[in-house]
């Protein structure tokens, strides 16, 4: 379906027009067009080969990184390396012959969907400083539905652009108008847009109640101040969940430190390369944006190769510690412990003998007597009488 989209945007690009001397209504011969695939643009070669190698040493470096036993993550970066590889590739050929089909619809359909991986790895990782953390700081009711819920979202958007690439294709085809084809087209970016925006929402909110709300509660403060922030996180450790405590702490490492906010500015420089794209197709084929490549080496290239950079330099495999520590991602809103620990209670509490039965009494007991002193003491003083009525009404209710 991807191949019919990008089959119909080139057709729909012909159809704009270009630079060319041709009037753009020849028909294609061996895979070579009347007019240019770029719309007068040539695709510069020195950036486009330095991109090749950049993404070349990235993919080779992710295929060994495996090592650290972050399967998810490495298979997804390897994909978004493999397609930005032949993205590349085609922008090279087409260098030399902006005319040939081939290499355009290479960069094009590769460059398209490469962010998608990427995506797919980074939702991952969202689901494991849950677990890190603590499921409670989790708005959604599993760890794994940021997995789940976006990936989707990126997958109906892929369709969308299919559907609306093949209409434009049909339409292009039997010399009809492509706008309806290419609006399509446009909502599949607009809905990849959309679901990212919702997706950092979402992970601004885990990342502000996991350093932001445990630092107020932590001061017993009501507002945010900057001094808040000069709190420690080992001073505050003890309100995340204590399973991976070891991950956290033993030792302090820099990388794990730091990983959310690298995580965090990565999923920004690929959000900016997605409103580029919606931008760029929104024009049309023939537009500013699309047919000067300043923009795409700025807004697409170094966004995509910055945000996987930094991803490698903070690999969640050495966040994570991979090769030492299984994280297992679980389902639920409370940590499994803490159910287990429930559980332990609710049956020891079912099996209470006589004795704790006598000492629960006796607790009670003294628990009353302290309380008819303090009420006593407060009426002989003076103390609010609302307050000692409503201690007193409180102490003939509990016995």
């Amino acid at each position: 379906m991807l191949l019919e989209a990008a089959y119909g945007a080139l057709l729909s690009a012909r159809d704009s027009g270009s630079d060319s001397s041709s009037d753009g209504t020849g028909p294609v011969v061996d895979g070579i067009s009347p007019v240019s695939m770029y719309s007068g643009m040539v695709p510069n070669l020195a950036f486009n080969i330095a991109m090749l190698v950049i993404w070349s040493l990235l993919l080779a470096f992710h295929t060994t990184m495996v090592w650290w036993k972050q399967y998810w993550f490495s298979i997804a970066f390897m994909c978004a390396g493999i397609m930005e590889v032949i993205g590349y590739v085609g922008r090279v050929i087409s260098h030399y012959n902006v005319f040939k089909i081939d290499p355009f619809l290479m960069q094009m359909v590769c460059l398209t969907i490469a962010p998608v991986f990427t995506m797919g790895g980074v939702y991952y990782q969202l689901a494991k400083l849950i677990e890190i953390y603590g499921h409670r700081f989790s708005l959604l009711p599993s760890p794994m539905a940021y997995s789940y819920i976006f990936i989707a979202c990126d997958i109906i958007s892929l369709v969308i652009q299919a559907a609306g690439g093949g209409q434009s294709g049909s339409a292009a085809t039997s010399g009809t108008n492509t706008d309806v084809g290419d609006n399509i087209f446009v909502g599949g970016l607009a809905v990849q847009v959309a679901s990212m925006t919702i997706f950092i929402c979402l992970m601004l909110h885990l990342f502000y109640k996991v350093f932001v709300q445990t630092r107020i509660d932590h001061a017993g403060v009501n507002r945010l101040s900057w001094s808040l922030f000069k709190i420690p996180q080992t001073e505050i450790d003890y309100m995340y969940r204590k399973k991976f405590q070891h991950v956290r702490l033993n030792p302090d490492r820099w990388v794990f430190h730091y990983f959310p906010f690298a995580l965090a500015l990565a999923v920004f420089l690929i959000f900016v390369r997605c409103c580029y794209r919606l931008a760029e197709l929104a024009e049309g084929w023939g537009g500013n944006l699309i047919t000067h490549e300043n923009y795409f080496i700025i807004l697409d290239a170094l966004m995509m190769a910055a945000a996987t950079t930094i991803l490698t330099v903070f690999h969640p495999g050495l966040a994570f510690r991979g090769r030492e520590v299984t994280i297992k991602i679980t389902r639920g809103h409370v940590d499994p412990e803490t159910l287990q620990d429930l559980e332990k209670e609710k049956y020891s509490g079912e099996g209470t003998s006589e004795d704790d039965e006598k000492s629960n009494h006796s607790t009670k007991n003294a628990f009353l007597s302290f309380f008819r002193r303090k009420a006593s003491t407060r009426s002989r003083t003076g103390t609010d009488t609302t307050t000692v009525k409503l201690e007193q009404a409180s102490l003939k209710e509990s016995q």
